[in-house]
């Protein structure tokens, strides 16, 4: 079976610290801002990729998202991110055969930066 074409990749994430969250994803991971709307915020991640933040309600669960990032040489973005973000892993060897390391953004969610082995 052949896949569905796909253009850009794009999640939205339900945000209770709606501020919190844009200002990590804006100026942490340095994620340009492509779409602003009141209580909406888009970053484009690469030019087929983007993560829109939407602003919710106290009682809405973010739900369950882990975000992976393949990434040219997981050691530098290492480097950078562990200069911006308290909380970062180890860069460890996955047993799928990447070197990665994650982080959390303020809802917790996960993100993981890898490199293949």
């Amino acid at each position: 079976m052949n896949p569905i074409s796909v253009e850009s990749f794009h999640v939205i994430l339900f945000c209770r610290k709606w501020d919190a969250c844009v200002s990590f994803y804006r100026d942490t991971l340095g994620f340009k801002e492509v779409d602003i709307k009141p209580g909406f915020v888009e970053v484009q991640v690469t030019p087929g990729a983007r993560i829109g933040l939407l602003r919710s309600a106290k009682n809405d669960d973010p739900g369950c998202v882990i975000l992976s990032f393949r990434v040219g040489d997981v050691d530098k973005m290492y480097d950078m991110l562990s200069k911006r973000c308290s909380e970062i892993t180890a860069v460890r060897v996955h047993p799928w055969g990447a070197r990665l390391f994650e982080l959390r953004d303020p809802e917790e969610r996960r993100l993981e930066f890898w490199t293949p082995q």
